[in-house]
């Protein structure tokens, strides 16, 4: 009777946390939960205004300004940690999104390594079919809302390789959505930023 009730219970939480779920993507779309891997505009990949999702607009047609910041920097130290902030800026703008990659400019692979820095905000992901050798950070559900209103921000970090490999490309590709409940009428960006190494 017990093992039965408890069961029933299960089943019932299951079926609301899922239909909360269900609803939750409804309301604000199938990529409040991240981008898809490799959506940065890095060698090799799509962005979001062509793959499909965000793709009303050309890339980089509309108004707003997409900033990468790592305080000024010019050259890394070997298995120091730096702050890399993702700014958007586009007047009135509630919701935005965001990808980073961090790869070599000789191989394109993924030099260092990416760090989150804020779990309600941002998460890891990586590509396991096309491209193993590279990692990702994007938004999560609650990392979409404006920090205030034509503002997205994000900060993560990264940890440069333990010796010198040459410069550091940071590739972001960022939308910013008009938070219509669909992926009608959005901007997509991207933007790049390098750090060369200290020899």
């Amino acid at each position: 009777m017990k093992i039965k009730l408890k069961m029933t219970k299960l089943v019932f939480l299951t079926a609301l946390f899922g239909s909360a779920g269900l609803f939750l993507s409804m309301v604000f779309g199938p990529s409040s939960s991240g981008a898809p891997a490799s959506h940065t505009g890095a060698p090799g990949e799509q962005t979001c205004a062509v793959s499909g999702c965000h793709d009303d607009n050309a890339l980089n047609s509309g108004t707003a300004k997409l900033n990468i910041d790592a305080g000024n920097i010019s050259n890394y130290i070997p298995g120091k940690t730096y702050p890399i902030k993702i700014q958007i800026l586009d007047a009135g703008i509630q919701r935005f999104g965001f990808q980073i990659t961090a790869l070599s400019l000789s191989e394109n692979k993924n030099i260092g390594k990416l760090l989150v820095t804020d779990v309600l905000k941002t998460q890891y992901m990586n590509n396991l079919v096309e491209y193993k050798d590279r990692e990702y950070i994007t938004y999560t559900f609650n990392g979409t809302d404006a920090l205030e209103p034509g503002v997205g921000e994000w900060v993560v970090n990264w940890k440069a390789p333990s010796e010198n490999l040459g410069p550091v490309i940071f590739y972001v590709g960022a939308v910013s959505a008009n938070d219509n409940e669909n992926d009608k009428g959005d901007f997509t960006y991207t933007s790049q930023l390098t750090i060369n190494d200290s020899k």
